[in-house]
């Protein structure tokens, strides 16, 4: 680098003095060396404090491969221009004209390594969103330069949540990110207790009031069958009475006809028995069920909860007045 500022500086409208000349160099053999090192932190420094002593394209393309090795491919483009659109003064010294020229080929092999960023937005109006990338804001739709590397974009809607992306881009990428800012649907509101409870209630209610129903008709009903069966049962009996005079014992029937009719009266009168506890059962359980469902509906009624109410009241005083405000919440 000891060759980077020989003979004059080209924007300066003054010569530096050999001082400074003296020191720039110094500056810029310390940032080579760190650059070769691997020490780009130190590298840039020594590169831009030689730069501000002075002026000298070498300084300025090794501020813009320093800027590269960083990932700072955005600095070291702006750098690279502007090395590129200097115009160098005649008979300035050769280490500047190869500076200039190595500053357009690695220009033109920076560019297409610049990724590129686009955020589209969805679900709600284009003008009704601020986007904000790393802290600045973008519109929607333009494309983004940015440097490769994380991402932090963030879209505000006025009266919604703010929704935060964090993106990783990569050399060379032409990203587009699509943003759903649709707001969520209204959550249902839970179930109110006081309805659910009543609504509890009405149905044990109405389930009792059909169970006990039901006990009566199925009571009815065994009652008019073992009605039908013990009339059965007596036509039955005056026929048994009638063979060999009335003389036949069905506890011990002789064999033949007596046997027979006595089995059919047998049969009768077990079916009349049968359907008279059928009977009996069925109303006793729908009795039940019906006290039951009527104790049940008595303490429900007088444990249910007193509706909300309020009740606004105004009131006037010598020097001023108000309202109260009262009741059941």
């Amino acid at each position: 680098m000891a060759t980077l500022i020989a003979g004059h500086a080209s924007a300066q409208t003054a010569l530096p003095s050999p001082q400074a000349k003296e020191t720039a160099r110094a500056l810029a053999n310390r940032g080579w060396d760190h650059y070769q090192n691997g020490r780009y932190a130190e590298a840039l420094q020594a590169f831009d404090d030689a730069e501000a002593t002075v002026h000298a394209p070498p300084f300025l393309l090794m501020i813009a491969r320093t800027h590269d090795k960083f990932g700072r491919l955005i600095e070291s483009r702006a750098t690279y221009r502007r090395l590129v659109s200097e115009e160098l003064a005649p008979g300035s010294p050769r280490a500047f004209v190869v500076a200039k020229d190595d500053a357009k080929q690695e220009l033109a092999a920076l560019e297409p390594r610049i990724p590129t960023l686009e955020v589209t937005v969805t679900g709600t109006a284009q003008g009704g969103v601020k986007l904000v990338l790393d802290g600045k804001p973008i519109t929607p739709t333009t494309p983004v330069e940015l440097d490769p590397g994380e991402h932090r974009l963030v879209a505000v809607v006025p009266g919604q949540r703010t929704a935060t992306k964090t993106l990783r881009l990569r050399e060379g990428t032409r990203d587009h990110v699509l943003l759903d800012l649709t707001p969520p649907s209204p959550a249902a509101s839970p179930p109110d207790r006081a309805s659910a409870g009543s609504g509890f209630r009405t149905a044990v209610i109405i389930g009792g009031g059909f169970a006990a129903g039901a006990g009566a008709v199925a009571g009815v009903v065994f009652t008019l069958v073992a009605n039908s069966k013990a009339s059965d049962k007596r036509k039955q009996w005056h026929q048994v009475d009638v063979i060999e005079g009335g003389t036949v014992n069905c506890a011990a029937p002789a064999a033949g006809n007596p046997a027979q009719q006595c089995e059919k009266l047998n049969s009768l009168v077990d079916d009349r028995d049968l359907f008279t506890n059928l009977a009996m059962a069925s109303f006793i359980g729908g009795g039940v069920v019906a006290l039951g469902t009527l104790g049940y509906w008595i303490a429900a009624s007088s444990s249910a909860p007193e509706k909300a109410h309020a009740r606004v009241l105004p009131f006037v005083l010598p020097n001023g007045g108000g309202i109260v405000v009262g009741g059941a919440f």
